[in-house]
């Protein structure tokens, strides 16, 4: 298409003319001053960081905020005990997929035990477990920022010392002693990122004052009321790569801040699906950074963003698929319990507890529902909520998996 929105180095290898050089110089000049252009201000050795706004883009701002209402709606006819084990699930796979890109060595049981320890600490959950004050949990404190992604008033830091405080969060003990911080905040000394064939693709801000600074515009960046929110906060997710204010984890926090920064806009099931969709693209996403990079773009972002707006249309798609399958099978759990529970005449408090179990045995992660639990979910007391266990187990419908806490589960057949 001759009016195709293209990089401006594909443009300028594109010009077969002596004059390219300046057709270059006009081009940048044009598209960092038009009236739809959101520039940052921020200048670089590339150039002053721009975000161009041709009819794609705002094409795909309009679908991702389309897909959030679907989601939304979704999200909102799912029950308690079901987005409890979507956000365990999630933030699992959250903090797996980022430390797989980091080549951090974590099991899924490991991680687990982090959120639900996280979870615990936070007040969160009524675990079936005693909580050991002693016990540390590997990516606890990481486990603990995503959780804080569970509120709506989650806020985003506020200084550079915020940022270093999130940054040890991040990391924990997974750093070696070499690769901590050696400045003030941040690294003191020059890095360097290795590509393919050992070529160095990246060597970030040369001082901890240019840090400093660079960051400090990020934080700027980020509460922006001149930028669109969506846009705001990829360009700030560039910044602090392009910055690399740390030896190691740079990747982890990084995708942290741009979950923390895009709180406010979209959902939390598609913020919490974000990491796991750079891990299946992250060959596009270095591409998409490298290009940015590239001296005759001259600081241009706007493709930049468009990967990552594409990235989260790809997890909303497949979280609107995964969020529709499990209402579908919420459905037919409903109806299976309304059948039991006229087949064996239960109470109200007794249907509600058997419907509850059934979806801990199809969504949950944990072996039944302990009495705490049971009597929180009735908003009954324990001894009120004793008499309906006890009128499940008349009926045969649960069994025993714990004495102590005393724990049930549904042990019947689950619709297809």
């Amino acid at each position: 298409m001759a009016d195709e929105y293209r990089p401006l180095a594909t443009l300028f290898h594109m010009d077969a003319s002596t004059a390219a050089p300046a057709h270059l110089r006009e081009l940048t000049h044009a598209r960092l001053t038009a009236d739809s252009t959101f520039r940052t201000g921020i200048a670089t050795k590339l150039g002053e960081l721009f975000i161009g706004m041709p009819r794609e883009l705002t094409r795909q701002l309009n679908d991702v905020l389309a897909r959030e209402s679907s989601i939304a709606v979704l999200w909102n006819g799912i029950p308690r005990i079901m987005k409890h084990s979507y956000i365990v699930h999630a933030i699992s796979e959250e903090i797996l997929s980022t430390n797989d890109i980091e080549g951090v060595r974590s099991t899924r049981k490991e991680v687990q035990d982090a959120v639900e320890t996280a979870q615990h600490e936070a007040g969160h959950t009524a675990s079936n477990a005693p909580h050991d004050p002693y016990r540390t949990v590997r990516f606890e404190e990481f486990a603990r920022l995503y959780l804080g992604l569970t509120d709506e008033q989650a806020q985003l830091p506020q200084t550079l010392d915020d940022l270093r405080t999130i940054y040890d969060d991040v990391v924990g003990d997974e750093i070696t002693d070499d690769d901590r911080p050696d400045g003030e905040l941040f690294r003191n000394g020059d890095v360097e990122i290795i590509g393919a064939g050992e070529r160095v693709v990246h060597t970030g801000a040369h001082s901890e004052a240019r840090i400093n600074e660079l960051l400090t515009q990020m934080l700027a960046l980020m509460k922006s009321e001149r930028i669109p929110q969506l846009l705001a906060a990829t360009a700030a997710h560039f910044l602090f790569e392009y910055t690399h204010p740390f030896y190691d984890g740079n990747g982890r926090m990084g995708r942290y801040l741009l979950a923390l920064n895009l709180r406010p806009t979209l959902t939390l099931p598609s913020v919490l699906s974000l990491s796991r969709t750079i891990a299946d693209n992250r060959q596009r996403y270095y591409k998409a950074f490298s290009s940015v990079e590239n001296p005759l773009n001259h600081g241009e972002l706007t493709f930049f963003v468009q990967m990552l707006l594409e990235c989260i249309a790809q997890a909303q798609t497949e979280l609107i698929e995964r969020l529709t399958r499990q209402l579908n099978c919420l459905g037919r759990l409903s109806a299976h319990c309304d059948d039991l529970g006229r087949e064996h005449r239960l109470s109200e408090h007794a249907r509600q507890t058997l419907f509850a179990l059934m979806q801990e045995a199809v969504f949950g992660g944990r072996d039944g529902m302990s009495l705490d639990a049971a009597a929180q979910h009735l908003h009954l007391s324990k001894q009120s909520a004793r008499k309906t266990v006890e009128e499940l187990e008349r009926a045969d419908l649960i069994t025993f998996t714990k004495r102590r806490p005393l724990t049930f589960a549904y042990t019947g057949e689950l619709p297809e």
